[in-house]
């Protein structure tokens, strides 16, 4: 049987940066925390699940009230399940 000609796996493509201010999904702000959903150029490492944040890709980025030097790098998803382990998610 003749082999069938398959495609070549399609390419990373990051998505756009957000248009406007970066806002984070209402279920995403905690008091103490500011939250912002941004698309950045470079890699960052998710404290949540310890993967790379690739570049392009959309994520929030935490930063405790009062201390911009501790802000991170979350995967939406990751932040998600930080606020479910801790309580702080919000029922929306």
């Amino acid at each position: 049987m003749p082999r069938k000609n398959r495609r070549a796996p399609l390419e990373y493509q990051p998505s756009p940066a957000p248009v406007g201010t970066p806002r984070a999904p209402a279920w995403a702000i905690v008091d103490g925390f500011e939250v912002r959903e941004v698309a950045s150029d470079k890699q960052y490492r998710c404290p949540g699940c310890d993967h790379i944040v690739r570049p392009g890709l959309r994520h929030l980025v935490v930063v405790p009230a009062g201390a911009a030097d501790d802000r991170r790098h979350w995967h939406t998803e990751c932040w998600r399940k930080e606020l479910r382990r801790t309580g702080g998610l919000r029922s929306t």
